[in-house]
C-alpha cells in the first residue's frame, strides 16, 4: 500500500475532476489547484480551485477523482469533500480518501520537461462560439503571441509568455514537433485552466492549458514524440 505520507506534499499540482460512472460524461468537471497540507489521519487540504477570477466553492458530499502531480510521479485517488475553512485569507477544502492512493498511468497524462517554441492567439468571442459549436477553427490565422512550451502531454501544455491571457478562454496555439522524423506543425485550441506568476521575472506568466477537440491521432503523435524523447534522454544519460 502506497503511503500518502510519502507521496503528497504542500504546494504540489493537483487535478480534481468530478468522479462519475461514465467516464465520458460531458458533465465532469475539471480544476486544477495545490494541494495546501495532508492531515494527521490522511485527509487532503486542498486550496480551492479558481475560474476566471472566480473561487470555486467545492460542496460538502461531493466526490472527487484526485490526481497528484508529486516529485515521484503522478498518482491518483477517489476522495470527498467533507468540510471547508479559510486559513489566513485561503479558501481550503477538506478531502477525505475512499481509494487506496494509486500510480497513475493514464497514458494523456505522461508529461515531457522541454523548451519548445510556440505562437499563440486569443479566439475572438465569436471564434470562441463557433469552435464551442462545430469544435473547429473558424480561421486558421497565424498566431502572433510568442511563448515557449515548458511541460507537454498528450492531454495539455504548460508555457511561459510575456502576455496576459485570462483563466477559461480558447487559444490558438502553433507549435512544431519533430515526429516520425519529420517537422509537424499543431494547430490546436487549448483552453486556460491556470496561471501564476514567474519567479524572478516579473514581465512573464506561466499558464497551464487543456487541449480542446484534438483529434485521436494527433494526440497519439503528442505521445509518442515524448516516449521518443524521454528514451533519447535515457539513453544518452546512460552513456549508450
Amino acid at each position: 500500500m502506497i503511503d500518502i505520507f510519502d507521496i503528497v506534499r504542500p504546494g504540489d499540482r493537483v487535478d480534481i475532476e468530478t468522479a462519475v460512472a461514465d467516464e465520458t460524461s460531458q458533465d465532469r468537471k475539471y480544476h486544477i489547484t495545490k494541494v495546501y497540507d495532508v492531515g494527521e489521519s490522511g485527509e487532503v487540504e486542498v486550496v480551492m480551485p479558481m475560474e476566471k477570477t472566480r473561487t470555486v466553492i467545492l460542496s460538502i458530499g461531493v466526490v472527487y477523482d484526485m490526481y497528484f502531480y508529486a516529485g515521484k510521479g503522478i498518482y491518483a485517488c477517489t476522495a470527498e469533500v467533507v468540510s471547508r475553512r479559510t486559513e489566513n485569507g485561503i479558501a481550503i477544502a477538506v478531502l477525505v480518501p475512499s481509494t487506496e492512493l494509486r500510480r497513475h498511468q493514464r497514458r494523456e497524462y505522461f508529461r515531457y520537461d522541454c523548451v519548445i517554441g510556440m505562437n499563440a492567439r486569443v479566439l475572438s468571442d465569436e471564434e470562441s462560439a463557433f469552435y464551442e459549436k462545430h469544435g473547429r477553427l473558424m480561421n486558421i490565422e497565424e498566431p502572433y503571441d510568442k511563448g515557449v512550451i515548458v511541460d507537454l502531454s498528450g492531454g495539455g501544455m504548460r508555457f511561459v509568455t510575456t502576455q496576459e491571457y485570462k483563466q477559461g478562454s480558447l487559444l490558438h496555439c502553433r507549435f512544431i514537433l519533430n515526429t516520425k522524423n519529420k517537422m509537424t506543425t499543431y494547430d490546436e485550441v487549448i483552453r486556460v485552466l491556470f496561471a501564476d506568476p514567474v519567479a524572478n521575472n516579473k514581465a512573464s506568466r506561466e499558464y497551464r492549458g487543456q487541449f480542446m477537440g484534438m483529434e485521436n491521432g494527433e494526440r497519439e503523435e503528442i505521445i509518442r514524440f515524448i516516449f521518443e524523447e524521454e528514451r533519447k534522454m535515457r539513453a544518452k544519460q546512460s552513456g549508450m
